[in-house]
């Protein structure tokens, strides 16, 4: 992929599968759960901050 190249969401779905198929089968799935569960926390976190920080720039 060039600099010039927009990432869009196909792109970032198909490596994020990847990276979990990687996980998938080399840990135990008690391990695999934490790691899910914290990701999709941080992921909650963050879009938590990011529509707070919108409406703060809003005002």
């Amino acid at each position: 992929m060039s600099a010039n190249e927009k990432i869009n969401q196909d792109s970032i779905n198909k490596a994020l599968w990847s990276a979990c198929d990687t996980f998938r089968g080399t840990i135990s799935a008690d391990t695999y759960k934490d790691f899910i569960l914290t990701m999709l926390f941080l992921k909650y976190i963050s879009d938590v901050w990011q529509d707070h920080y919108d409406g703060y720039k809003a005002e």
